[in-house]
């Protein structure tokens, strides 16, 4: 459900958004949408690739208002957006380097991929579980249920 905002990435970077740029209605699998549109460009078909394009440009361009806004070390990229930038590199790095202020740095900071990929968003809610259940307080409390009481 998109946020109801102009302009946020939800309604730029996505399936949805690829439609748009294809004349097409707003898919009901936007991600599974985008990954069909992706190998479509990269067998050369000149609309996906078209589509391809403005949606990486609008990636890059508000990767580049983040970096100006936080002045990160490093951008990260996973999920679609990864696969996005590896679908058209050119695009996407004239896109980040003319959407940055040039007063920030000498160089702007590298746009790596995710070191998990797909998987960073259960990967991340695993740990944030894992961190939960070994804190102090939870292993004083599993030790009052479980251990204490037997």
């Amino acid at each position: 459900m998109p946020c109801g905002a102009r302009g946020c990435w939800d309604l730029e970077v996505d399936g949805r958004a690829l439609a748009r740029h294809l004349g097409q209605d707003a898919p009901t699998d936007a991600y599974g949408y985008a990954l069909r549109v992706l190998d479509r460009a990269t067998a050369d078909d000149r609309p996906a690739t078209a589509a391809v394009r403005g949606v990486v440009t609008a990636l890059a361009r508000g990767a580049a208002g983040l970096v100006n806004a936080h002045d990160p070390d490093a951008v990260s990229l996973g999920g679609l957006a990864a696969a996005l930038r590896a679908a058209a590199p050119d695009d996407f790095a004239a896109a980040y380097a003319g959407g940055l202020m040039a007063f920030h740095r000498e160089r702007p900071p590298p746009v790596l991929d995710a070191a998990h990929g797909d998987l960073g968003a259960l990967h991340g809610a695993a740990a944030v579980g894992l961190d939960h259940i070994t804190t102090e307080a939870a292993i004083a409390d599993w030790y009052e249920t479980r251990v204490r009481q037997r």
